[in-house]
């Protein structure tokens, strides 16, 4: 674990002293030549259902992904996020949850930060009894790609779940 975080801060350091001196070309607002994104989420939804191991159980919810790359660009999109996996999968959990949270996210080795949508590998879990938390860690491996989002919940409604899953973020328009 102590070496690939190592790898990790090393690759970041490379990627930003490369960045840097890159020429940058400009398309709208977004940088075609950056290789990292630092991005956040803001977003409101609904976590509900029923699974022990067999079943559904889902999260839909809305949101804003604003970003900043080197060199002052940014970049934001309205997004739909999507937890849920088919009826079969290592998930427990049962009820409903409204919830509104935040979330963190670090793209490298991307030329635009609109390749953080798509499908991820998410590890998530909820708990409330009329409030509570929740939290999720996923992550996007595409080569060349990489992305990493954590995310803080606050929850209102009754239940519990944990589980890992698949997450997705779409843009709306």
């Amino acid at each position: 674990m102590k070496k690939l975080a190592v790898i990790l801060a090393l690759s970041l350091a490379g990627v930003f002293a490369h960045a840097e001196s890159a020429d940058s070309q400009v398309q709208g607002d977004v940088s075609i030549n950056g290789r990292a994104w630092a991005c956040g989420l803001a977003f409101k939804g609904t976590s509900k259902g029923l699974k022990v191991i067999v079943g559904h159980f889902s999260t839909v919810a809305y949101g804003t992904l604003t970003c900043k790359g080197l060199l002052n660009k940014h970049y934001s999109q309205n997004v739909k996020i999507t937890i849920g996996h088919h009826w079969l999968g290592p998930t427990v959990g049962a009820g409903y949850f409204k919830l509104a949270g935040v979330s963190s996210e670090i793209s490298l080795f991307n030329s635009s930060p609109s390749v953080i949508l798509g499908k991820y590998k998410v590890a998530q879990g909820e708990a409330a009894i009329i409030g509570g938390v929740g939290a999720f860690t996923a992550v996007k491996v595409g080569l060349p790609q990489l992305a990493f989002n954590i995310s803080l919940q606050l929850l209102k409604g009754v239940g519990v779940q944990v589980g890992i899953d698949k997450l997705r973020i779409e843009a709306v328009d």
